[in-house]
């Protein structure tokens, strides 16, 4: 068997946490950093993975406790940190100790690239919030530095789509975002829901099967494809797509899960086969004795 010298073998755990992450195996993610950790317990990279993957196992605090003892007073280093700390207090929901993190950073970002992303977050904890003025303005601030930001075309494009307004509008920045990133199911989904918006039922069919052709496993684009077909009378479909979009919303990270969506999701599948159940009544024929 071939040694791994002390590099490589650092990039294979770095390699193999990433991997258990994208297969939503967090257990084996967090016991794969945590013996990292204990390998190699001044690396950054390595110190940061377990942060996050703290993170996103609603470890907030020791996640945070991490990443504050990595700050060093270098600004290109402590603004990683920072933004890192404010994804990890978003996660959480803890929307004013995000920003604060944000704006800590953001004295440090020399790069329009930094700058974007600097606003980005902020549009998206303020539209956590609710706070779609300020978060549209910080979506217009990104826009201005960089029209071509997929991200921020996508998020901006999807608020306004989610609360029904300026639908046009809505459409064509999910569209740009789109030109910047054709195969992205996010930015898929936020079309299908747009047209799905509009009532476009048969366009909106058409970019969620697409998104789902790339992420067959998000529970959001599941449930908006399970709409579609209850809007247009498939309600096999509907029921069906909605029981796997709360099939996976209980395979998400802990810090993934959003009650309220799963809430809705479930009043949605049990009013239809409680709809389907009146409609064939006691005496429905299919299980009436012969």
């Amino acid at each position: 068997m071939i040694q791994l010298g002390p590099e490589e073998d650092r990039r294979a755990q770095v390699l193999l946490i990433d991997t258990y992450r994208a297969a939503r195996d967090l257990p084996h993610a967090l016991d794969t950093a945590q013996k990292a950790v204990a390998t190699y317990p001044t690396d950054r990279d390595i110190l940061i993975n377990e942060a996050l993957l703290f993170g996103e196992n609603d470890q907030t605090e020791e996640a945070a406790g991490i990443l504050r003892k990595l700050l060093d007073g270098t600004p290109d280093d402590d603004l990683e940190v920072q933004l890192d700390l404010a994804q990890v207090y978003e996660e959480a929901h803890k929307y004013a100790e995000a920003e604060a993190a944000v704006r800590t950073a953001e004295p440090m970002a020399s790069k329009i690239s930094e700058k974007e992303l600097i606003g980005f977050l902020l549009g998206g904890i303020f539209e956590r919030q609710k706070k779609y003025d300020q978060a549209e303005t910080e979506f217009k601030t990104v826009l201005a530095l960089n029209p071509h930001d997929a991200a921020t075309l996508n998020y901006y494009g999807y608020m306004l789509a989610d609360r029904d307004i300026r639908l046009d509008e809505a459409t064509q920045l999910v569209q740009r975002a789109l030109a910047e990133d054709p195969n992205n199911p996010a930015y898929l989904d936020s079309l299908g829901w747009a047209y799905y918006k509009q009532n476009k039922l048969q366009e909106a069919e058409e970019w969620l099967r697409k998104a789902i052709n790339f992420d067959s496993h998000d529970p959001t684009i599941l449930g908006h494809l399970g709409d579609v077909y209850f809007k247009s009378g498939r309600t096999d479909l509907a029921a069906a797509n909605w029981q796997k979009s709360l099939d996976e919303w209980h395979r998400s990270f802990p810090a993934d899960i959003e009650p309220d969506k799963i809430s809705e999701v479930e009043q949605k599948l049990a009013d239809l086969k409680r709809h389907v159940a009146q409609q064939k009544g006691p005496e429905d024929s299919s299980t009436k004795p012969r």
